[in-house]
């Protein structure tokens, strides 16, 4: 447990090799074998000498590593399709035959690429989630009458004889309240970005074929579009108002998980993570303000994640 909150906690965007990407994205091909090869370094260090203490991202990474092989093993009969599955099948051989069965073509992903992603979804999924429900109790605590509303949307569907997923997926509030959290406070804003592959003209500076090779990165504003009177209004922007997203907005509007194909594939599952803890949280506690809780939180960056110094609240019991 405490090489897991050593790694939670760790920032990544101080790593040297990090911030050198920043500087010039088109070495992030070559950064990526640098590390793999620190990885493997460590690790047969920590084989050759016991006493040195395994750090806490390759001791996660091992741990991976048991996962997806034992996953791998796995015989036809216990195997179930997930992400995972699907990775793993990808990477099963070096070479696949094409339709004709006649042809074979090298198959691009490799255990290891498994394992990374893997990685990339716990770290990935594990501070967005907290972040975006510490936002929306937050709102909660300080907006009674929106607690209210929702609480009854949920108390309301509680005796519906249906599973949890069809319960939540049916509440038109709840996701317009997650929808409006995500709106005025995005937890990842840097991770739109897109290297343009071909010319692009952005706000009037025209971005050009010959230099992409360089790895021209576009960043979009998150901010700026999710706090814009002309996408959002007639209602100001600056107030919370979960109805907004009752009306049909330009689709590139609202973008707390990208857009575009390649656009957050954990994204239904988050949501539904987040609506799932909110209608039972709900149902058995009313949420106030505490003590010492700030009327504008102060968001800091860590981990390209934007979240709250701190929230403090309290849970009064409903029945």
């Amino acid at each position: 447990m405490h090489k897991a909150e050593i790694l939670t906690q760790e920032n990544l965007e101080k790593h040297p090799l990090i911030r050198l990407s920043y500087l010039m994205p088109w070495l992030i091909p070559i950064l990526s074998y640098i590390v793999i090869g620190q990885a493997m370094f460590m690790q047969v260090l920590h084989r050759w000498k016991k006493n040195v203490e395994e750090l806490p991202r390759f001791w996660f990474t091992n741990r991976l590593r048991h996962v997806v092989s034992a996953r791998a093993s796995l015989d036809e009969t216990k195997r179930h399709i997930d992400l995972l599955r699907l990775m793993l099948d990808a990477a099963t051989s070096n070479e696949i035959k094409d339709d004709n069965n006649t042809d074979t073509i090298p198959k691009k992903l490799q255990y290891e690429e498994v394992i990374s992603n893997v990685f990339l979804f716990m770290i990935a999924g594990y501070e967005t989630t907290s972040t975006a429900l510490t936002y929306c109790t937050y709102i909660l605590a300080t907006h009674a009458n929106v607690q209210e509303k929702l609480r009854a949307e949920i108390d309301e569907c509680q005796d519906k004889n249906e599973s949890d997923y069809d319960r939540v997926h049916n509440m038109i509030y709840l996701d317009s309240f997650i929808r409006e959290v995500l709106r005025m406070f995005p937890i990842a804003p840097k991770a739109i970005s897109r290297e343009s592959n071909t010319t692009t003209t952005i706000c009037d500076y025209v971005i050009e074929k010959e230099h992409t090779c360089l790895g021209s990165v576009i960043q979009p504003d998150m901010f700026s579009l999710h706090y814009d009177p002309n996408l959002w209004g007639p209602d100001d922007p600056n107030l919370f108002i979960p109805e907004r997203h009752l009306t049909r907005r330009h689709p590139m509007a609202y973008m707390p998980f990208g857009q575009g194909p390649r656009n957050c594939v954990g994204m239904r599952f988050a949501l539904m993570e987040i609506k799932l803890c909110l209608t039972r949280l709900l149902h058995q506690y009313i949420i106030l303000p505490g003590d010492e809780m700030e009327q504008k939180l102060k968001p800091r960056e860590v981990h390209f994640i934007c979240q709250p110094e701190a929230l403090y609240i309290k849970l009064e019991k409903r029945f």
